[in-house]
């Protein structure tokens, strides 16, 4: 049996509309995305290209290139292998060298980029919906420097100012790829068929298939309503205990398979104060990339 590898990757960033890009991507026929690994867990970040920085930090993806290789023992008539993973685009430089060891020179990379203050943000909602992060934003973005060095099992997503820092990213990836896609995402929200369709030119595959767009993926923007609700979900509460003793296990499956629905409201806006200082941080930055890719992004600046 043939071994089929991905020729092309959506390397990041996080909370920039990947995971949509993703879900419509796999949609066309001659584009194939994986679902599922060899022992059927659902898998859309395999990470593996970045797998000797991150394994210990987050839950999930696959660590051993055999596994890896079974992502895509489904291909069948596809031209296009793809991946999806937002750190390698944090963790250029582990991920380039790996990109170019097991997969070659001539992968495509597709890069998806938010304003910088907004991404954080939406990183730090991402975040807070979990068990790992419990400070306010002020007070992560402050201790976020230090953070994972005190927490060897912390996620990297944390860093939400560092990862807005673009301009060394999508540098190092231009210089050693290419064939890179950058996509905006305002412009993705703004005119999502457009960009897709312009994904589909870039990756050399018909552009005129008929895609459905209308699902958002990995929506953000919702909060515990209460602190006490989290710690019940992820804590070993007495309340969470009763309710496995009391009901069947399915039903407390679905229950806690859905339980966001009922105790997330929607998040209050960034101060001003924060959203003026993070501003300021990305100014110097914002301007290289614009010097780099000859484009005005004076939005990002606002």
């Amino acid at each position: 049996m043939k071994n089929y590898m991905p020729n092309f990757l959506i390397v990041g960033a996080a909370k920039c509309g990947t995971s949509s890009l993703h879900n419509y991507l796999n949609q066309h026929p001659d584009i194939f995305m994986p679902s599922y690994n060899a022992r059927g867990m659902k898998v859309k970040e395999p990470r593996f290209l970045v797998k000797e920085i991150i394994k210990n930090r987050v839950h999930n993806g696959v660590w051993d290139f055999e596994e890896y290789k079974s992502l895509f023992s489904d291909v069948k008539h596809e031209k296009l292998i793809g991946e999806s993973t937002v750190l390698y685009l944090y963790y250029y430089e582990t991920a380039i060298k790996n990109i170019k060891h097991y997969l070659g020179n001539d992968v495509k990379i597709i890069i998806m980029l938010r304003k910088p203050v907004d991404r954080a943000f939406s990183a730090y909602l991402h975040v807070s919906r979990g068990k790992k992060e419990n400070l306010s934003f002020e007070e992560a973005l402050k201790t976020e420097k230090e953070r994972l060095k005190q927490n060897p099992t912390l996620s990297p997503m944390v860093n939400y100012q560092d990862m807005g820092m673009y301009y060394k990213m999508v540098k190092s990836y231009l210089d050693n790829f290419k064939n890179v896609h950058i996509i905006f995402y305002e412009d993705f929200k703004k005119n999502t068929n457009l960009s897709v369709k312009n994904t589909f030119k870039f990756l050399n595959v018909d552009s005129n298939i008929s895609i459905d767009t209308t699902k958002k993926h990995n929506v953000g923007g919702k909060v515990w309503r209460y602190q006490w609700l989290k710690d019940i979900f992820f804590k070993k509460s007495y309340i969470k205990v009763m309710i496995k003793n009391l009901l069947p296990n399915k039903l407390v499956k679905n229950i806690f398979s859905n339980v966001e629905f009922f105790i997330k409201k929607r998040s209050a806006p960034m101060s001003n104060k924060i959203r003026k200082e993070l501003l300021l941080s990305y100014t110097e930055d914002i301007t290289k990339l614009e010097e780099l890719l000859k484009i005005d992004l004076k939005h990002w600046k606002e």
